[in-house]
């Protein structure tokens, strides 16, 4: 069915060029916007979470094993990492924490064991 949607949505946005001449794309579209909620699906099931600003990552961006557990938590200034960020391993116990200086890792960073066990 959502095939069917699909084609019956492009055909309908697609005019025919008049016999003999080339179709023209339309350049008055307005492209999406760079800017907003962003969810980013991972090859492995889970998925990134944020807010861009000017096409950049800013604030707090979470990423999420598929099980949706928390797998990191990081934060973004203009597309910098910036400050506080904390990795978990799957079963919810934190791999590391640490925080970054314009991109930068910088100060302590504290590492919770090699493997943790599920």
């Amino acid at each position: 069915m959502i095939r069917i949607a699909a084609l019956v949505l492009i055909t309908a946005c697609v005019t025919p060029a008049p016999e003999g001449q080339k179709a023209v794309a339309d350049t008055t579209a307005t492209p999406p916007s760079t800017d907003g909620a962003r969810v980013i699906h991972l090859p492995d099931g889970g998925r990134m979470e944020g807010e861009l600003a000017n096409g950049e990552r800013t604030g707090t961006w979470s990423s999420y094993f598929a099980d949706s557990t928390l797998r990191s938590r990081s934060e973004y200034v203009e597309g910098l990492e910036e400050g506080p960020t904390t990795v978990y391993h799957p079963n919810g116990q934190r791999m590391y924490t640490g925080s970054y200086l314009h991109g930068q890792p910088f100060g302590e960073w504290i590492i919770t064991g090699p493997v943790a066990r599920n």
